[in-house]
């Protein structure tokens, strides 16, 4: 029973190490957890919790009690608990793999940790789970399991974005002689322009846009192509252009999360790899041919995360005009990707003080401001219908 409690201990360190991180909203702490992480995208989904309850806590109390019986072992709860940990081990590999589609390493190890216990469990009581206690104790296990996936499919989802009011001073004037004499980069040009954020001013036209640039409305967002997040929340904005055809207009302004091209990216969140070259190539698929860009910016958020290479050779098909020899180092790339930075550093600071640092943040009319993606397309789709004063059609 010795390697079983020794196994059993780490568990349970390692469950409540998780809990109060969780607890205390510093995942994107954790060493391979920055915003935007497949640590965050799984500590932070529907899927951590079971009835607003953190299945954290419910692995801490798996693994003390599977403690206190390796010092008085009783066969039928040593089997149930032991089918719990294996069967769970087995849905949330299940969720990252297939359903999130993110891995958090945190996680992997305390389900691995799961798999050992049940091994060792199992291999001590394998000669009497044919006993009516051991089948009492597999058939317990097998239905707590039910009743974890039951709740986490059909109990409520957490929350999971943000909203604030955002107001932005007024960008400074260029200096005489400044290369960007024109002034700042995203209202720079002729074309549509509307005033957000209090005084932030955006060229709806010049930007990187999806759908008409002379919609009737218009949100902006600020996205990553290596966030899971941001790749959700596209999804579900493509699906609410859908829904009110010709009526929204999306600019996209992308900054990453990478020091590389974001000097802002505080020093606790993990860079993201392949963020800078992704938003560096957009931009330039953009300016080549704006209109191919859609079907290039949906191609960029493919999973897994592209690197240059890979990203050019899926993007240069889809290309009606293709990329001249220097596209990737217009000046107005880096200048865009530095305005987009110097803005996440300003919108992260709330009106209350506080550093918010959620991924994708969309900007959908006035000062409003959502952080982060919601738990559901339907809060999205209320958010924006009620933002905007429209109805289903």
């Amino acid at each position: 029973m010795i390697p079983l409690r020794l196994l059993a201990a780490c568990g349970l360190l390692l469950s409540g190490y998780l809990l109060i991180q969780k607890a205390t909203g510093k995942i994107s702490y954790l060493v391979g957890c920055g915003t935007g992480s497949g640590c965050e995208n799984v500590l932070g989904s529907q899927w951590s919790q079971w009835f607003h309850v953190p299945v954290t806590a419910l692995s801490l109390l798996l693994y003390a009690a599977l403690f206190f019986l390796t010092f008085k072992p009783q066969r039928t709860a040593l089997l149930a608990i032991a089918t719990g940990l294996a069967g769970a081990a087995i849905w949330f590999g299940i969720v990252q793999g297939f359903i999130l589609k993110s891995f958090c390493p945190w996680c992997l190890s305390a389900h691995l940790i799961g798999l050992a216990c049940a091994a060792l469990a199992f291999r001590s009581q394998w000669s009497r789970a044919a006993t009516p206690a051991g089948t009492t104790g597999l058939l317990g296990g097998l239905a707590a399991i039910a009743v974890l996936i039951a709740g986490q499919v059909f109990g409520p989802a957490p929350d999971t974005h943000l909203e604030t009011n955002v107001v932005l001073a007024k960008e400074p004037k260029p200096a005489a002689g400044d290369t960007a004499a024109a002034g700042p980069v995203h209202s720079r040009g002729e074309g549509r322009k509307i005033t957000l954020l209090g005084n932030k001013e955006y060229n709806v036209s010049t930007l990187p846009h999806l759908g008409n640039a002379d919609a009737p409305h218009v949100v902006v967002k600020y996205y990553d192509y290596a966030c899971d997040s941001c790749r959700d929340l596209h999804e579900d904005l493509n699906a609410f252009m859908v829904k009110y055809p010709g009526q929204f207009c999306v600019v996209l302004l992308p900054c990453p999360i990478n020091r590389g091209c974001n000097p802002h990216v505080p020093e606790h969140i993990n860079d993201h790899p392949k963020a800078c070259e992704l938003a560096r190539l957009a931009l330039a698929c953009w300016r080549s041919d704006p209109e191919s860009f859609p079907a290039v910016h949906h191609a960029l958020f493919g999973r897994p995360v592209m690197d240059a290479g890979k990203a050019m050779e899926t993007v240069k098909p889809l290309m009606k005009k293709p990329l001249a020899s220097d596209a990737l180092a217009d000046p107005w790339i880096a200048e865009v990707l530095a305005a987009d930075a110097e803005d996440y550093k300003r919108v992260n600071v709330t009106n209350a003080g506080s550093m918010n640092y959620l991924m994708p943040k969309l900007l959908v009319g006035g000062t409003k401001m959502l952080h982060g993606v919601t738990k559901s397309r339907a809060i999205l789709f209320q958010a924006l219908e009620s933002e905007f004063k429209v109805s289903s059609p």
